[in-house]
């Protein structure tokens, strides 16, 4: 449906150095977030879709955000990696095969020199 790559060439968690690769790969993030979260920082870039949108049509979902996984990667992102994993797990369980989720949220993309973007 959206990708030809297999699960075992992409691991479902990463860490913010692999996820700043693929980003500069041309990934994609969204941030699984709610509102209020988001309004104090999010990783430049990323798109805002909370993790209850996405029980829906994920790939409606996405396209309306302009997400298109078979052309991208895409790597979610809250505030310390649980909501992402349950996210990636449902981009995958949806045929997104790339998904992956970033271990420690913005709470490690910060720590580890990362730079946050008003919401």
């Amino acid at each position: 449906m959206f990708g030809t790559n297999t699960g075992s060439k992409h691991p479902l968690d990463i860490d913010c150095t692999a996820a700043r690769q693929r980003l500069q790969q041309g990934a994609k993030m969204i941030d699984v977030r709610e509102a209020h979260e988001v309004a104090h920082g999010k990783v430049s870039g990323s798109v805002h879709i909370p993790l209850g949108t996405l029980a829906g049509d994920i790939a409606a979902t996405l396209a309306r955000h302009g997400i298109d996984p078979a052309a991208n990667d895409v790597l979610c992102i809250c505030a310390s990696g649980g909501r992402s994993r349950h996210a990636a797990m449902a981009l995958r369980h949806a045929g997104c095969e790339t998904a992956a989720s970033v271990m420690g949220g913005v709470t490690a993309w910060a720590a580890t020199g990362g730079t946050l973007a008003r919401g």
